[in-house]
């Protein structure tokens, strides 16, 4: 992870993986890269800063020759001087094993924490996911050509049909449209599929936990309306694209009018996801735009997905108050986020997390906010998942700050 794609057996597996990568590029922003394989000797890899259509033009991809190809989207290391990945291809390189199954499982044995991976390994496309399976990674298929990505709209994207996710623990190894391996890691544990997916960084036509995370976002949004039964209210606004979903839920349930109130410019990338704070900040500034007609004069109730170090919904609220809200009644489709991920999502440390360091009515006075109500946590558990899927499968550490494997100094 952050968003990985890759497929087998096709003649035109680069022009997939650009797809499936496009489909992805919400996962990461800051660069990408595919590599392909046609002999199952020689690699061929082009990676860059920037996003998928920007780096990937016609020319680019035809060098990418091969029938099996991967390709990554990233949003910034976790490492200070290196790549996370890097260190797993280092576990590979000295790993041993009589085959490509066993080779993978026994480098990646060596690791704790969260990680979803794809590989190749000659003509083999490899995927595995941790013990735990907090990252999703899920298998498809298109015509005799397996697909293996982050999520099932990629598949979706590149014309193929959903299968299964993989399961945590699982490694599974595919040659010219067969799977020809499929084993488990040794290590068992108990599965904590990370929840923030379907509250932020998954797309919504997207598929987890047997539910689509549209759906999951419209559920969520009606248990906030049930929370917030006692406010009155003209209209509800969504903060755009993600708030967009527990709004509709919102105002289903509530009956409050849903109103779009922002205009975006999708020409400028997720801000929770810029590398530092200042690029946050300038992003935030150039994509949202509001619409006075429908905000001036109006008792507004905001919905955004979460609220991490707050500067972000400050400027927005004010945005809101500068063309005249009347009242604004401020809430989020998550639990206050009060602990830091170690498992990928790129939150900060604890002093940086807003919920962390203030109470709930010193963050409403420094949002300037009427209300403020975030998502119960039991309920956001409920709207995340079907009757078939126990809500104590879920990673909530950014919740509740209880992590699931031992967290150390290091």
């Amino acid at each position: 992870m952050c968003g990985i794609f890759g497929i087998e057996n096709n003649e035109t597996a680069s022009m997939f993986t650009f797809v499936g990568l496009l489909t992805l590029q919400h996962r990461g922003e800051e660069s990408a890269g595919i590599t392909s394989n046609n002999d199952g000797i020689n690699y061929i890899t082009h990676k860059s800063m920037g996003l998928v259509s920007q780096i990937f033009k016609e020319k680019i991809l035809n060098t990418l020759t091969g029938k099996v190809c991967i390709g990554h989207v990233r949003y910034g290391s976790i490492f200070n001087h290196t790549s996370d990945t890097e260190i797993v291809a280092h576990l590979v390189a000295k790993s041993k094993g009589f085959s490509a199954g066993d080779l993978i499982k026994n480098a990646v044995s060596k690791l704790e924490g969260a990680y979803s991976l794809i590989f190749i390994v000659g003509n083999k496309l490899v995927g595995v996911r941790d013990p735990f399976g907090y990252r999703p990674l899920v298998l498809g298929k298109n015509g005799d050509s397996y697909i293996l990505a982050s999520e099932t709209s990629a598949i979706d994207a590149a014309g193929g049909s959903f299968i299964r996710n993989v399961n945590p623990g699982e490694v599974i190894v595919i040659e010219n449209g067969k799977i020809i391996e499929d084993i488990y890691l040794d290590k068992k544990e108990k599965e904590k599929f990370c929840i923030f997916e379907q509250v932020y960084f998954s797309r919504p036509d997207s598929v987890l936990c047997n539910k689509s995370v549209k759906n999951a976002r419209v559920q969520m949004g009606k248990y906030l309306a049930k929370q917030m039964k006692d406010i009155k209210a003209d209209i509800v606004v969504p903060v755009p694209d993600t708030g967009i979903f527990s709004a509709q839920g919102f105002s289903e349930e509530s009956g409050i009018k849903f109103q779009t109130g922002f205009i975006r410019n999708h020409y400028v990338g997720r801000s929770f996801i810029k590398p530092s704070q200042k690029m946050r900040e300038v992003t935030a500034r150039l994509k949202l735009f509001p619409i006075k007609d429908v905000i001036d004069g109006k008792r507004i109730v905001l919905i955004d997905d979460s609220l991490v170090r707050g500067t972000t919904a400050q400027k927005i609220v004010k945005i809101l108050r500068d063309v005249g809200a009347r009242e604004i009644h401020f809430a989020l489709s998550c639990p206050p986020v009060i602990s830091p991920c170690y498992y990928g999502i790129d939150t900060p440390n604890k002093d940086k997390l807003i919920s962390a360091m203030k109470s709930n009515e010193e963050i409403k006075e420094f949002l300037n906010v009427d209300s403020l109500t975030f998502l119960d946590i039991n309920n956001m558990k409920k709207a995340c998942c079907t009757d078939e899927h126990d809500t104590s499968k879920f990673c909530c550490a950014c919740f509740d700050g209880v992590y699931p494997s031992k967290i150390t100094d290091k």
